[in-house]
């Protein structure tokens, strides 16, 4: 019991035993009492030795002693033969692919330079990409003024307005037919407009109310028109409607179109080569005859315009311009838009188709709004903004002033025969008396636009005789000056022999 209570150790002195620690101290330096050095103690390399379990046990016979350096201290009595450690696995470094024989050796970079040259590298890409980042809203900016610039076409508002009653006749909602109307127009501005319309009506606007809200695109006259197909609930008849009048203002603008060309195109060439005359050929014929007292008067008055113009083509360039930009500055004025619209009336032929035009809109549109249910005072002053004509305008705003204080609207426009024929007053007169002012205006409608058709075609035959007479008089001023002279020099030198 003794010995269980107090165990002794079983190696009570390990510093005396080879495999102690204190055992190479105890161990007498046979270099001492020589005098040779003794030799350093090799350092051990401590290799990494994986962890393998040995495939069976080491033998008990071969005690395994750590390598200790050897103290010079302590005196030895005897060389002792160092200890013998058996072999340990050494783990073997890690396997480099072996370069293949021939190839060149691919140098590796330096971590600072490759730092230093992805930095470069990735400064000079953001930089590159700002700088086409700048040109693309460059070009963004220059393509999105070209479009806010850029027209539409009255056949492309035609086709719209017709894809637009046939999608809402077909029982589409309007945003599925706006939406539809997207992918078919190729006009970027009309599709924009398209779009911020179909917004609009998607936050609860009408579609009136968006037309009103892009009103560069659309007048006042069609948005009135739309917005009384709303209220009474006649949308797709009054798209159609709308249409026909699209179609007939398009086939007007047509004709009167191809009417003017030619005279235009004409006066336009007689124009430029008045100026290469005046400029280029003049100043050689005044140089030939040697000055201009004793020529011709033809002469003289296309030398001194020659003169004036190479003398003073700045201040006729820069009154050009002003003239031109005060007149359309005046003709923008409230005022000067007035006093534009009656002179324009008065003027010998294109006043009188230009009146006939608007007596044409005025009476369709305002006979089919009663048709479609809209009050009189209301067609009244939804007509006056497709009459497109301040002078018109005003009238028939008056009429409907007047209408509501029990004055007719025959009485009101009776006053100026000028603006609104007797033929049509009376007309209206039976209408309002009959009850029937609606089938009436159409008929008047139809009246006019045959009329308009005549006049048209009779301008178009009158303007060719005009427009040769013009030619023929430039023709005969421009030989006169020119070979008037010469005749007279060709007389000095025949009479002189």
């Amino acid at each position: 019991m003794s010995d269980l209570a107090n165990p002794t150790p079983a190696n009570p002195n390990p510093g005396n035993t080879p495999g102690g620690n204190n055992a190479a101290a105890n161990i007498p330096n046979p270099f001492a009492a020589t005098g040779t050095p003794a030799p350093q103690a090799v350092p051990v390399v401590a290799q990494s030795v994986p962890a393998v379990a040995p495939s069976a046990p080491l033998p008990q016979s071969a005690p395994v002693a750590p390598a200790m350096p050897v103290a010079n201290t302590a005196p030895v009595a005897a060389p002792i033969a160092p200890p013998v450690t058996p072999a340990q696995p050494v783990a073997a470094p890690a396997a480099t692919p072996a370069p293949s024989i021939g190839a060149p050796k691919t140098p590796q970079p330096k971590k600072e330079d490759e730092k230093e040259t992805l930095v470069l590298d990735i400064k000079g890409q953001a930089k590159k990409e700002k700088v086409e980042t700048d040109e693309i809203s460059i070009f963004k900016q220059i393509d999105e003024y070209l479009i806010n610039m850029g027209g539409i076409k009255l056949d492309e508002k035609l086709l719209f307005f017709q894809l637009l009653a046939s999608m809402i006749g077909a029982g589409l909602p309007i945003i599925d037919a706006l939406n539809l109307l997207i992918n078919q127009t190729k006009n970027k501005k009309l599709e924009r407009v398209i779009i911020d319309m179909r917004t609009q009506i998607e936050t609860g606007e009408s579609l009136a109310g968006a037309m009103r809200n892009n009103d560069d695109v659309f007048d006042e006259a069609t948005c009135s028109v739309v917005e009384a197909g709303e209220k009474s609930g006649k949308l797709n008849a009054i798209l159609k409607e709308l249409v026909a009048q699209y179609e007939q203002i398009s086939s007007l603008s047509k004709k009167i179109k191809a009417v003017m060309m030619y005279p235009i195109i004409v006066i336009v060439f007689m124009i430029l080569l008045t100026v290469v005359v005046l400029i280029f050929v003049v100043p050689k014929l005044e140089e030939l005859f040697g000055g201009g007292d004793n020529l011709p008067l033809p002469t003289r008055i296309l030398i001194n315009g020659s003169d004036i113009v190479l003398s003073y083509w700045y201040f006729l360039i820069a009154g050009a311009i002003g003239g031109v930009g005060s007149f359309l500055y005046w003709k923008k004025s409230k005022t000067g838009s007035k006093q534009w619209s009656s002179i324009v009336l008065h003027f010998p032929i294109f006043g009188d188709i230009l009146s006939k035009m608007i007596l044409t809109r005025v009476s369709r549109i305002f006979g089919f709004l009663i048709s479609a249910g809209v009050p009189v005072v209301e067609s009244l002053k939804i007509a006056s903004h497709i009459a497109e004509n301040p002078v018109y305008q005003d009238k028939l705003l008056l009429a409907a002033d007047d209408l509501t204080k029990g004055i007719s609207i025959a009485e009101n426009l009776s006053d100026d025969e000028r603006l609104f024929p007797s033929m049509l007053v009376n007309m209206m007169a039976i209408g309002e008396k009959t009850a029937s002012l609606d089938q009436v205006m159409g008929k008047a409608a139809d009246f006019y636009n045959e009329e308009l058709d005549r006049k048209i075609g009779g301008m178009s035959k009158m303007m060719e005789p005009v427009i040769l007479s013009i030619i023929a008089g430039g023709a005969v001023f421009m030989i006169l000056a020119i070979y008037l002279p010469i005749l007279k020099m060709n007389e000095q030198v025949v009479g002189g022999f």
